[in-house]
């Protein structure tokens, strides 16, 4: 019990420490400039004329579509992608499999900035530079997605497949009518963080994007540091709080279906 309760105090600790940054952005989004800078936590009063001063001065508005339209079309295109080749690894046995998975798991310990310089090229060979095209087609190919739904599905038991396989149904119908709606946490899980993941990523779109008009809001917040606007910390404090407000929802309508799928395959064995 000692144990127990122990632990649960030691998460309440672990938890304020963790949100107290966002706690203090979200406090200095309304206060006074003077109440910023002398650190105070408690706001001598409350003004909402920062977000104003920022949805006035910024063009946080365009870097939100641009960020959402990103954000959606490369999860969908994470989850398509995915599946198809989870599927592959995970159900189906052919020459070259293991060596398959190999690759897999080798594409996971390669960071971005080691192929962004012939990504960035290829892309320029496209015609996709400073466009949609740009920005969203080398999010599809996420080695850690394919990693979890193939795991996912080599926990659901064969039998469905021989059971479908006896009615007539081909490979593809056995994975968008069975296997996929079998394995909705672990596909809600790899969606939740692929659209995070794109939401929050910076490098990539601060090089592939050349006009403000297709920043997305990690670039085009970062791009204030240097304006009018942003010599006052209250308005970019406001702009963080505006840009993070899509991820805390995603998290708080879905927090169900991550949990499932992080314990992934407990269910279906």
């Amino acid at each position: 019990m000692k144990i127990s309760k122990g632990l649960t105090i030691l998460a309440f600790i672990l938890l304020a420490i963790y949100l107290f940054p966002f706690f203090m952005m979200l406090v200095n989004s309304v206060q006074p400039e003077k109440d910023i800078v002398a650190s105070k936590i408690i706001p001598s009063e409350i003004l909402f004329s920062n977000y104003g001063k920022i949805l006035e001065q910024g063009q946080i508005g365009r870097w939100f579509i641009n960020s959402v339209v990103v954000s959606v079309s490369a999860t969908v295109m994470v989850i398509v992608m995915s599946v198809f080749a989870a599927y592959s690894l995970g159900r189906m046995m052919f020459p070259g499999r293991k060596l398959l998975n190999i690759v897999v798991l080798t594409g996971i310990t390669i960071p971005i900035q080691a192929i962004m310089i012939p990504l960035f090229l290829q892309m320029k060979d496209f015609g996709f530079i400073n466009t949609y095209w740009g920005l969203i087609l080398p999010a599809p190919f996420a080695p850690m997605c394919v990693f979890i739904l193939a795991n996912f599905f080599r926990e659901i038991p064969n039998a469905y497949d021989e059971a479908a396989r006896m009615d007539g149904a081909s490979h593809l119908t056995i994975m968008w009518r069975i296997i996929t709606p079998m394995s909705l946490p672990a596909v809600a899980s790899i969606a939740i963080l692929n659209f995070t993941w794109t939401w929050n990523y910076y490098l990539w779109p601060l090089i592939i994007a050349t006009t403000d008009t297709m920043y997305t809001l990690p670039v085009g917040l970062a791009t204030l540091a240097g304006s009018e606007t942003n010599i006052r910390y209250g308005p970019i404090m406001a702009a963080n709080i505006m840009a993070s407000i899509p991820v805390i929802v995603l998290f708080i309508i879905f927090q169900k279906n991550l949990m499932q799928g992080v314990s992934a395959g407990s269910g279906v064995k």
